[in-house]
């Protein structure tokens, strides 16, 4: 509900710019070559791989901001890579319409975890891990754990648009960030899902239909999952059950770095996909300086603890005025 020009939103921003200037000051070749990290194609890389995280966090910015949990994105992201290129590889769909049907897993999946919460009174935590396992294994039991070649039947260094393919999950990102922040700050709609996650007594004593509200936030996350899928699947060109395989700490950890709490009633879809920027040059930097690879995860938890820790400090003090 904020101005997104304040407090933690701008805070993630500097974080980004700091870790950009670090990795240009520290990976600064010493020969005068071409820098290996501040160059355009690395640039693009950094965005198409973040992208994949960047989307899928949109959607779980907006069901934490409802005050609930969705641990399934990694395992939609992966069902939908198999839907399509089964429909796109077996099938022999056309490849609009196979992508149309991976975004339908997404939307089962978001109204099968939202039923759960919603109807059988399940918590969150449960459910939605639950509901990977299930996304996850039937995407074994399609693929009989082998994987959909599609980039057999794609051109090659083929173009979306006139523009190039490593192009199409960036574009796609930004634009679903620019829509759900105007979404959750300007319409009735999203002041609802802040209202449910921060006080769901008093937003159901102010008429707002909670369960509605819940629904739509599951829905919302997994078609946005599944469109991480698709972008994952045409990028890679493979659609394997395996893939995005823990993408669900990123994803969830792209959503708290970037101002999310998850106490709910309080968030950023922008700043979710900024988190993502964040964990996506820290994929691509550490790599480059030798014996720096193994921190990868070990840095994203500790990441994820000072955060958490840093919000309930900040909800405490809150709550204490």
């Amino acid at each position: 509900m904020r101005p997104f020009w304040r407090a933690r939103e701008f805070s993630t921003l500097l974080i980004l710019a700091f870790e950009i200037l670090f990795f240009t000051w520290y990976l600064w070749p010493q020969d005068g070559g071409s820098h290996p990290f501040l160059n355009f194609d690395n640039v693009v890389l950094i965005f198409k791989y973040s992208s994949i995280y960047g989307i899928a966090a949109i959607g779980a910015a907006i069901v934490i901001i409802a005050g609930m949990i969705d641990l399934a994105p990694g395992a939609v992201i992966g069902l939908t890579s198999v839907v399509t290129g089964y429909c796109f590889v077996v099938a022999d769909w056309p490849l609009g319409a196979s992508m149309a049907a991976g975004l339908l897993v997404g939307l089962g999946a978001g109204l099968f975890s939202s039923w759960l919460v919603v109807t059988v009174k399940l918590p969150p935590f449960i459910a939605t891990l639950g509901v990977m396992g299930i996304w996850r294994g039937l995407g074994f039991v399609i693929t009989e754990a082998r994987f959909y070649d599609l980039s057999s039947k794609l051109p090659q260094n083929w173009h979306v648009m006139g523009l190039p393919i490593d192009w199409m999950g960036p574009i796609v990102m930004i634009v679903l960030a620019i829509v759900f922040h105007i979404l959750m700050t300007q319409y009735q709609w999203g002041r609802a899902v802040f209202a449910v996650g921060g006080n769901e007594t008093a937003a159901l004593f102010s008429g707002i239909r909670v369960g509605r509200v819940r629904t739509m936030a599951f829905v919302i996350a997994g078609l946005l999952a599944s469109v991480s899928g698709v972008v994952l699947a045409a990028v890679q060109g493979q659609g394997k059950a395996d893939l995005a395989n823990g993408y669900e700490l990123d994803i969830i950890a792209s959503a708290v770095v970037g101002g999310t709490s998850l106490a709910g009633g309080r968030g950023s879809v922008v700043g979710a996909v900024l988190g993502a920027l964040i964990f996506g040059v820290l994929r691509n930097a550490l790599p480059q300086i030798p014996g720096a690879t193994f921190y990868d995860r070990m840095i994203v938890g500790v990441v994820v603890i000072v955060i958490v820790v840093m919000d309930q400090v900040l909800v405490a003090r809150s709550a204490a005025r």
